[in-house]
């Protein structure tokens, strides 16, 4: 039966308008419950990130005197190269001994050795030992671990025996390797805790350093 009220009818239509705005007021609720769950997500990461160079200073701590000269951490993963001069080739390794920050990001400092053969010399000429570095940049390895993390050496041109030669792009995966424990693992996914978030190059060192001495 229809209302005796006639006020009743408009106060049903504006129900919708209601309703409509009420909808409209829980974006901002939304907006704010994922906000926190990123930040929260970030905070996780950061926390593993300082949690992980603790331990890797702890590990630092523990080694012998001496123990970070043990061949300059030789066994560390090696890099295989080569380089261009304007009539010749240079062929190598890379023998990584320790990472350092250096503007604008980072650098890794070793050891190259191999041999340069190039028309302007009668023979070819050896490279044993020499003093070296290359800057580099961490990215993420896609996989279903953390404990993966690339070192992406930037191009440089050098002098190899008197001659300019000229070194392309290199990537070097860093994965766990066998008979180095747990910790290995942990430290990996330490960095790349670090990558994802950006954390400051001085963090980043540490973990690479610590890396360094638990494959020696």
């Amino acid at each position: 039966m229809p209302s005796a009220n006639p006020q009743v009818a408009p106060a049903a239509t504006r129900r919708p308008r209601l309703d409509a705005a009420a909808g409209r007021g829980t974006d901002p609720t939304a907006t704010s419950v994922a906000r926190m769950r990123c930040d929260a997500t970030m905070h996780r990461r950061l926390n593993t990130v300082l949690l992980t160079t603790a331990v890797s200073l702890a590990l630092l701590a523990a080694l012998p005197a001496g123990a970070g000269a043990q061949a300059g951490g030789s066994r560390f993963p090696t890099v295989l190269l080569s380089a261009k001069t304007t009539q010749g080739r240079f062929q190598g390794s890379f023998v990584i001994r320790r990472f350092r920050v250096r503007a604008p990001g980072l650098a890794v400092f070793g050891r190259l050795n191999g041999r340069l053969r190039d028309r302007r010399y009668p023979s070819a000429q050896r490279v044993h030992n020499s003093p070296f570095s290359f800057t580099v940049a961490l990215a993420p390895v896609p996989s279903s671990t953390c404990a993966r993390i690339a070192i992406n050496f930037a191009p440089r041109i050098a002098p190899l025996v008197g001659l300019a030669a000229a070194f392309g792009p290199r990537t070097l995966i860093l994965r766990p390797r066998r008979g180095t424990g747990s910790s290995t693992r942990e430290l990996l996914c330490g960095v790349s805790a670090a990558v994802a978030v950006n954390a400051p190059p001085t963090v980043t060192v540490h973990l690479l350093n610590a890396l360094r001495l638990q494959y020696a």
